[in-house]
Order: C-alpha cells, then sequence, then structure tokens
C-alpha cells in the first residue's frame, strides 16, 4: 500500500466513540425527545437542529461553570466561539430520547477547548459530536482576556475531573490549544 492510500484511510478513520455508560460519567446537561419541528423532509433530525441541540449543551454547561447573565454583566466578560467541528455519527428519529454531555479537554490563559455529544437515548449510539474552541473575551474591548480568578478555579475543577476520566475524547485532530 502507498503512503498516499495509507494517509488517505488515515484520514477516513473516525476516531473511536465513547459508550453511553462512558457519556453517562459526565452526567447528561440535556434531555429531551427530539420534538416533531426538527424533522426534515428526509424523516429524520436536521442538522440545524443537531446544532442547535449542541449549543443548547454548551450553554446551560458554561451557565453551570459560572458563565451566566450576572458573571457577563458584574465583570463584563463572557466567551465567543472561535472555533468549531461537528460531526455527525448517526440520525436521530422524531420522539427519540436524546441526551447531551459536555466535557471539558484543556484551557490556556485566555482559551477554552471542549466536546459535547448528543446521544440517542433509543438506539445507544452517539448520533453527533461537536469539538470547540472559546475564548474568553472582555466585552469592553472586545479582545480576548484572561479568565476571571474565580472562574478559572471552577474550570480547572471540572478540567481535572473530567482529565480523570478512562476513555479518550474523540477528537476531531483539526485543533487544539498551544
Amino acid at each position: 500500500m502507498s503512503e498516499t492510500t495509507q494517509i488517505k484511510r488515515a484520514r477516513r478513520q473516525r476516531p473511536t466513540l465513547p459508550t453511553l455508560a462512558e457519556l453517562d460519567e459526565l452526567g447528561a446537561v440535556v434531555t429531551m425527545p427530539a420534538p416533531p419541528e426538527w424533522e426534515d423532509l428526509n424523516g429524520h433530525v436536521n442538522v440545524t437542529h443537531h446544532y442547535g441541540f449542541h449549543f443548547k449543551i454548551l450553554h446551560k454547561s458554561f451557565q453551570n461553570l459560572g458563565i451566566d447573565g450576572d458573571y457577563i454583566n458584574q465583570h463584563q466578560l463572557s466567551t465567543f466561539t472561535v472555533e468549531q467541528h461537528l460531526s455527525f455519527n448517526s440520525e436521530v428519529l422524531i420522539g427519540q430520547e436524546v441526551s447531551g454531555h459536555f466535557r471539558l479537554l484543556d484551557r490556556n490563559s485566555k482559551l477554552l477547548h471542549g466536546i459535547c455529544f448528543m446521544a440517542n437515548r433509543e438506539t445507544g449510539q452517539i448520533a453527533s459530536v461537536i469539538e470547540f474552541i472559546e475564548a474568553h473575551v472582555d466585552l469592553k474591548t472586545r479582545r480576548t482576556a484572561g479568565w476571571h480568578p474565580d472562574l478559572a478555579e471552577i474550570v480547572d475543577g471540572v478540567l481535572t475531573k473530567h482529565r480523570q476520566l478512562s476513555w479518550e475524547a474523540p477528537l476531531s485532530g483539526s485543533m487544539g490549544l498551544h
């Protein structure tokens, strides 16, 4: 096999996805049945609603970390999305129960790297995964800013816990922090 063929095959290989039991170690941030308005002409959940569900996971997870309206108003600090990679692994049909899970991977002085999962509770499959990088931003200057010490402590605690999980996150390979 030529080196070019090996590289092409390596690119096509998807990372190993966690099991539902492994995801459940993180806890579900959001759980709900896929509603009828999510259905597209193909009879399954449309890509727009996968993305919207991941946004719900991120929004709720960031609130749980303390990045909420009070934090934003008090400190004039927030987060902006810098990069995302969304992959689809299996379809979700209307009415099927889905759960959303959040895992932190890394942080530096201004950025956060993480991953979210949409799991189909009925089929036991991971429907979609979004890997992301968020920048901590000073809303007055619209520039990246260091993490507030209180928030950094919370993020570091969650990051330590998530790094102790026994399973590897299925990374896209297209992003990370330096």
